[in-house]
């Protein structure tokens, strides 16, 4: 079979560009809207669903770095309860080119009393880890001071004073408020039974509200407290390294290695929240179904347009047969209107999605359990969502086409 020569194709994609323009502007306008209406709303179906939940993606993967574990955990070694010499390990650390800063932490078992009224009449406890922290480092590790939500953040020399997330002291909004203190407020005591014998009473500071459970669900005293409740110095329970992102966090462990830190264990943050990572795989499926469906909503509407109008025009296709035109024109022409409708939908949906969606999003960020998600768009999934959506227009349009041209001249003509 002999190819066609170049200057033929230009002919016939010229003549096929002819055809669209001259079906467009005579066709019924309010069924150009329609499906262009439809081709934008199935685009911005696709986008904002993949959106939301790489935003939502990217909120659960930013509060474990911010607010949770920061960048790199080191634990103690497997036989052991704390990190010795911690303060000489810091030092090194904060050398290492990349590292912002790092804080330890201190980890006891404890059970938290709290009775509102003085009275043993209400009394509300919670079993759970109590934690310290050094105030002055802590700050350069996680944010937890800026989601105050009542009163102040801890000092290096508060002693009698504690913080707590909403999920301990219960209101602000807590999703475990059942198990919470129901409704512990800034200057109320409570007393705490550590797990090593000692109690202590202690008045609540300040409380924070991160929207992200794991984050939530802590009680600090400061470093020197837990030092003295404990009778230890210089340990710690965790240490939390803050990087600058530069290169990743696997890389770190290397250099921690290198420099000596044998028999402790050190973990990236994905290691501490694993939930999240089954929340990927299953917003990757959701994302999935909902771009297949958004795609076959857009192809099929796409194809029963062309159908109709290939169907309404199998007269005009029949004679323009007949007078000597190419099928391969025909068919070109109603991909080009198929395509057509496509590019006109992508295009609107686009310019809705940054100038309305996104923005208002920025402003009103949707309340998910894992904090304020707003719309995260990616490269990848958009284009691929436009090239997507060209494919299945293309479909769209030379099915029926191919199917009216394969007819009969005659009995299209007089079919």
């Amino acid at each position: 079979m002999k190819m066609p020569k170049l200057k033929d194709l230009w002919n016939d994609l010229r003549v096929a560009v002819f055809l669209v323009y001259k079906a467009i502007t005579r066709g019924n306008r309010f069924t150009l809207v329609l499906t262009i209406l439809v081709t934008t709303l199935a685009f911005i179906n696709i986008i904002f669903t993949s959106s939301i939940m790489n935003g939502a993606i990217s909120k659960a993967y930013q509060q474990a770095q911010e607010n949770y574990v920061s960048n790199i955990v080191i634990l103690p070694p497997m036989d052991e309860k704390y990190v010795t010499q911690v303060q000489q390990l810091k030092t090194r650390i904060n050398t290492l080119p990349g590292v912002v800063s790092c804080s330890s932490r201190y980890a006891q078992s404890g059970v938290i009393r709290y009775d509102p009224e003085k009275d043993n009449q209400d009394v509300r406890e919670k079993a759970w880890n109590i934690k310290s922290i050094n105030p002055d480092e802590e700050v350069k590790v996680t944010t937890l001071q800026n989601f105050l939500v009542a009163g102040r953040y801890l000092e290096e020399n508060d002693r009698d004073q504690l913080i707590m997330g909403k999920e301990i002291a219960g209101g602000y909004g807590a999703s475990f408020q059942i198990s919470s203190l129901k409704g512990a407020r800034v200057g109320d005591e409570v007393t705490i039974a550590y797990g090593n014998g000692v109690k202590r009473d202690y008045k609540i500071k300040g409380v924070y509200n991160t929207y992200f459970p794991l984050a939530d669900l802590n009680v600090f005293v400061t470093e020197k407290e837990m030092e003295s409740v404990l009778g230890v110095h210089n340990r710690a329970s965790e240490v939390l390294i803050k990087t600058d992102g530069s290169v990743p966090e696997r890389v770190y462990i290397d250099r921690l290695r290198m420099m000596g830190i044998e028999k402790e264990q050190i973990n990236v943050w994905m290691d501490f929240i694993g939930y999240i990572s089954g929340l990927t795989q299953t917003f990757d499926i959701i994302k999935g179904i909902v771009t297949f469906i958004g795609l076959l909503v857009a192809g099929i509407t796409i194809f029963i347009v062309i159908f109709i109008a290939t169907v309404g025009r199998r007269r005009q296709i029949g004679i323009l047969k007949a007078i000597g035109m190419k099928e391969r024109i025909i068919i070109l022409s109603y991909i080009f209107q198929a395509v057509f409708y496509a590019l006109l939908g992508i295009i609107a949906g686009l310019i809705i999605i940054n100038l309305a969606l996104v923005p208002y999003f920025i402003q009103h960020p949707f309340p998910m359990p894992i904090g304020l998600v707003s719309l995260a768009l990616v490269n990848r999934d958009m284009a691929l969502a436009i090239f997507s959506m060209v494919v299945v227009s293309i479909v769209a349009g030379f099915i029926p086409s191919w199917m009216v041209t394969r007819q009969n001249i005659i009995k299209a003509i007089w079919g």
